[in-house]
């Protein structure tokens, strides 16, 4: 009779409420890494379903997030997903303050590489190292699975094609320096990742000695918001658009509108990373998720649905994101940025005399 007890007790730990599965995440990997893959795939399936939910905190916007959840819960309809969403630093805020309080309720977090890093430095990000990373280009993920890329924004020089034609079309960043641009510029007050990929590639000495002198043509610099600077470059209130979004761009140029861009060396991509959470209360859920959003299922669904830029190989984009294809791009690594991240925005500001608020 006790064992029979003790067997219901130990059967029930697997079904507490709001629990799931007893598993933690080290008891689920070390769980799956000892298995075949297609054993693998069943047995993370199965602990998925008895889990039935997981908690997505994400940096991804309004519209395009309960896309790709959308399309996800429609693979495996047995799972809810249950989605936060917040700015980079609103979810890695979120998720810090709750493990201080010793509250872990979300699963996986996607979001940029400066939140990314800080998970890891906090211990609060998990090793995970998907079977499905190896189809993704070098660069874009942490060799260790502290985090994984699953979409790109690809930064460009973009310029209004009536007022920038022929000859007068920059072919690389120095020719941005010619006096007749001078004024006619645009960059945003806080594009540090463009600034911290051109410093690392160029050096920094030979880095800062031209950001001095693209400070020097007097960008307008009008706000953050690069979708705002190209719209006001498309208006005629200035010529040429540094770091634009390279989605952005070929989507207006798709449509007709009068914009063009160029791809110089160095090509800045910053990706999304998506990250399995230390004490993720639905470990296999969110594997089975982790591994999804990377496979070439969930890689096409962010293309075709969402409209993202997608980081696995050989995934059909749009036909107008094919134009963002033609080199390979400098991804910004959390490692890189992270660490060095309050230096890098005290620099930009410094060099292009932005003034911090009070």
């Amino acid at each position: 009779m006790r064992a029979i007890i003790a067997a219901l007790l130990a059967l029930h730990a697997w079904f507490v409420p709001g629990r799931g599965l007893a598993a933690t995440v080290e008891e689920a990997l070390k769980r799956l890494n000892s298995l075949s893959p297609a054993k693998r795939k069943a047995a993370l399936e199965e602990g998925a379903r008895r889990e039935g939910q997981l908690v997505f905190y994400t940096s991804l916007s309004l519209t395009d997030y309960p896309k790709v959840i959308a399309a996800f819960e429609k693979c495996y309809p047995f799972l809810k997903i249950n989605a936060y969403r917040s700015t980079p630093s609103g979810v890695f805020t979120r998720v810090d303050t709750e493990a201080r309080a010793g509250r872990f309720a979300a699963d996986i977090l996607g979001s940029a590489p400066v939140e990314m890093w800080q998970l890891k430095q906090r211990k609060l990000s998990a090793a995970y190292l998907s079977p499905e990373r190896k189809a993704l280009p070098s660069g874009s993920y942490d060799p260790e699975g502290y985090w994984l890329g699953f979409e790109v924004t690809p930064l460009v020089v973009a310029f209004n094609t009536r007022s920038v034609q022929g000859n007068d079309i920059p072919k690389s960043y120095q020719d941005l320096l010619n006096p007749k641009w001078k004024g006619r510029i645009s960059l945003g007050t806080d594009e540090y990742t463009w600034f911290h990929v051109m410093l690392e590639q160029m050096g920094k000495k030979k880095g800062l000695e031209y950001m001095q002198a693209l400070a020097r043509q007097e960008p307008q610099m009008p706000g953050s918001s690069s979708v705002m600077r190209v719209q006001l470059m498309l208006a005629g209130e200035s010529a040429i658009s540094v770091a634009a979004r390279g989605r952005r761009v070929t989507e207006y140029k798709s449509q007709g509108a009068p914009i063009d861009f160029r791809i110089f060396d160095p090509y800045a991509g910053e990706p999304n990373f998506v990250t399995l959470l230390q004490r993720a209360p639905h470990p296999y859920a969110a594997m089975l998720f982790v591994d999804w959003i990377l496979s070439e299922e969930g890689q096409t669904k962010i293309s075709e649905v969402a409209g993202r830029i997608s980081l696995r190989q050989g995934i059909k984009q749009k036909p107008w994101i094919q134009e963002l294809f033609q080199k390979e791009f400098v991804f910004l690594s959390p490692t890189s940025i992270g660490p060095n991240l309050n230096a890098i925005v005290e620099e930009y500001n410094r060099v292009f005399g932005i003034q911090k608020r009070s």
